[in-house]
């Protein structure tokens, strides 16, 4: 596997690995392979390092964990973003990623359906497996993607892979998303991400 991880975070991709697995372990996940450690990692380097490539004035990654995705589009060059998570935990270990990689992000602790992110026309909403301690992942899913629709906020998004999920009811899932987003004039991006997981990246902008 070509990995964006080790080509971005060159010097820094180690203690980033190093980070997130003692984060996992902190949550309890003791027995997940180093293998799929790198690769969950890898799915968000690839997504921050894609949506680099887009036109924007900025972004605001929510339910961000520890942010993989908004670290590399700051590492990038990607100036004017926040990076938010209603659990301060995971933003402890952000923060100590951030400090390696010595880029701009902002963190904040926030629940963004009590207080909705502002957004300006031309940034970017980012979610990469979004949940919520309120809503069921379906309905987390349903409220971003039909927030950005009303708002006409663009939009880059990862499913979350559920346990009632199988490869094929993820994809449909991950199209009807799209369709929805073509239906209301957005043009969607709708790609898997690694051969080895069946996560998939939306990508929905005017």
């Amino acid at each position: 596997m070509n990995s964006k991880l080790k080509q971005i975070f060159s010097e820094e991709w180690s203690e980033i690995l190093d980070i997130y697995k003692t984060f996992v372990q902190s949550i309890g996940c003791t027995n997940v392979a180093d293998n799929l450690m790198f690769s969950l990692v890898e799915i968000g380097v690839r997504f921050g390092e894609r949506l680099s490539k887009l036109t924007m004035s900025g972004f605001i990654e929510i339910g961000c964990g520890l942010a993989i995705p908004s670290l590399t589009l700051s590492k990038l060059g990607q100036a004017n973003g926040t990076s938010i998570d209603i659990d301060n935990k995971p933003l402890i270990y952000a923060e100590e990623i951030r400090k390696i990689v010595k880029c701009d992000l902002k963190f904040q602790c926030a629940d963004v359906f009590e207080k909705k992110p502002v957004l300006q026309k031309g940034k970017m909403l980012v979610a990469e497996k979004p949940a919520s301690y309120k809503n069921n992942i379906l309905e987390m899913e349903y409220k971003i993607r039909n927030h950005c629709t009303i708002e006409d906020f663009n939009l880059a998004l990862i499913p979350s892979y559920m346990d009632t999920d199988t490869i094929d009811s993820y994809s449909d899932r991950c199209a009807m998303y799209a369709n929805k987003f073509k239906q209301t004039g957005f043009k969607v991006e709708n790609q898997q991400i690694l051969e080895t997981l069946p996560f998939r990246w939306l990508i929905a902008v005017r």
